[in-house]
């Protein structure tokens, strides 16, 4: 069977061509591109045509379009909330359950735990110390130290996956079925994994990091979570 394939549109062009403009030549932040008038001349295209690249352009975060005296078009960066808040709708239009976010869970956070005890700064070490220590009436702490943890592997894609997962990890929290001995709980498992990461101990982090995930199964078991969804369909609003 004939696969039918969209040919790409000139605004596509000028997309591609610019972004691979500002990724090959590692263009930083705040660096001034061509503006609409010169990208025309440059690509021969009409202005609607322009426009709409650099509105996908915009979208996609790699630029920035300022109005006004001293305005232009800016490099700017992507932003991993954007990232993290398109996964999070993605979760709950597909209905992805809680068991198989626990499973991804297992399978890679105790390496980053590892990881981390291996290859986190100092300052890194101190930040998920405190992190641990946090003891606030919301979960954000929780969330936090296991993006700290993710930033803290000397891995790239470990720290990107762990950042982009913290809409999600926030949002599938269910406050009504949270007790207090829930929270000391998991508090005092958060205190041994940033011990044993702040001591160095690769070994000692992972295991930790295993027994508090085999502990989180056994709490939605528990409570009749493991086959809900991650985010819940009327709340996924609030995540963005």
């Amino acid at each position: 069977m004939a696969v039918s394939r969209r040919l790409p549109k000139a605004s596509d062009l000028v997309v591609s061509a610019v972004s691979q403009r500002i990724l090959t030549e590692r263009l930083p932040v705040g660096h001034r591109l061509p503006s609409e008038t010169e990208l025309m001349e440059e690509y021969g295209l009409g202005r609607v045509t322009v426009r709409e690249a650099l509105r996908l352009l915009e979208r996609d975060g790699l630029i920035e379009i300022k109005r006004g005296p001293g305005g232009g078009i800016y490099v700017r960066h992507p932003d991993i909330t954007q990232v993290s808040e398109a996964i999070s709708l993605l979760f709950s239009v597909q209905q992805v359950t809680l068991r198989e976010f626990l499973a991804f869970r297992q399978m890679v956070e105790p390496g980053a735990a590892a990881l981390a005890a291996v290859h986190a700064t100092d300052e890194q070490r101190e930040a998920i110390l405190q992190a641990a220590e946090a003891d606030q009436p919301e979960f954000g702490p929780v969330v936090d130290l296991h993006v700290l943890i993710g930033e803290s592997t000397g891995n790239g894609v470990l720290r990107l996956v762990l950042q982009a997962l913290h809409s999600p990890m926030a949002a599938h929290f269910r406050s009504d079925k949270i007790h207090e001995h829930h929270r000391t709980e998991t508090m005092k498992a958060h205190r041994k994994i940033a011990e044993v990461i702040a001591s160095r101990d690769a070994a000692g982090a992972e295991r930790a990091m295993k027994r508090h995930l085999d502990a989180y199964a056994r709490y939605l078991e528990e409570v009749g979570l493991i086959d809900e969804p991650i985010v819940p369909q009327p709340r996924w609003q609030m995540v963005r």
